[in-house]
Parts: structure tokens; sequence; C-alpha cells
């Protein structure tokens, strides 16, 4: 027997041995460290599987609340139209009081003018027959007497 037939002899022996011992603790190390693999990869597919579901929940409520913001808008803009609408109404009815007003006031001063206007005429008018009276009396003319008893 020759030494290689020894040597491939206990190579063999090895080879069985290591298969018999060795290779299930191997494989089970192996199959134990893919089940973590297995596990980890389940649990990252539970969080991508959430983090999805919460990305459509905050797309709804972001929808949502940009449909609320477009909703308030557009109220507000009609509440603002009205406003602007009222505004301009009570200012056009306080422009036309106003006006009223003043051309009122106006009328008032011109009568007032009017009036003091013929009383100065009035007086001015008196005080030149008076002069004229002064001047000449003469207490024949008819005309003169009638504006005699005014003057004195």
């Amino acid at each position: 027997m020759n030494a290689s037939f020894f040597i491939l002899v206990s190579f063999c022996v090895f080879i069985f041995i290591f298969i018999k011992k060795l290779c299930p603790k191997i494989a089970e190390q192996l199959d134990q460290h893919i089940a973590k693999i297995k596990d980890e990869f389940s649990k990252k597919d539970i969080n991508i599987s959430e983090h999805e579901k919460l990305k459509t929940l905050y797309q709804e409520r972001l929808q949502h609340l940009h449909k609320e913001i477009e909703e308030q808008k557009n109220t507000t803009e009609q509440k603002l139209n009205f406003l602007k609408i009222k505004l301009d109404t009570e200012l056009e009815v306080q422009y036309t009081y106003r006006q009223k007003s003043f051309q009122q006031i106006v009328h008032r001063m011109q009568q007032q003018q009017h009036k003091s206007l013929q009383t100065k005429c009035v007086e001015e008018i008196l005080k030149r027959v008076k002069k004229e009276l002064e001047k000449n009396p003469s207490f024949n003319d008819e005309y003169m007497i009638s504006l005699l008893p005014i003057v004195r």
C-alpha cells in the first residue's frame, strides 16, 4: 500500500467528518443568516409599505388643504367684492348727500348775498336821494314828495 493511498483515504475520512460534523453547523449558521436577512427584508418591506401609506395619506391631506385654501380664497374674494360694492354704493350715496348739502349751502349763501346786495343798493339809493333832496329841495315835484316820508 502506497503512501498516496493512505493520504487519499485519510483525506476522504477528513472530508466525510468535515461534511458530517462541520457542514451542518455551517449550514445552520448560513440558514440563520439567511433568516436574519429575510427578516430585515420583510421589516424593510413593511416600512416601505408604511411609508407609502403615509405618503398617500399626506398627499390626500395636502390636496384637501389645497381645496380648503381655494374655498377660503373664493369666499374671501366674494366677501371682498361684496364689501367693495357696498362701499362704492355708500360712497356714492354720501357723495350725493354732500353734494346736495353743498348746493343748499351755496344757494343759501347766494340768497344771503343777494339780500345783502339788495339792502346795500337800497341804502345807496336812499343816500343819493337824500343828498339830492338836500341839494335841491323842491317840494313841488310829486316824486320827491312821495320819497320824502321814506327818507325821514
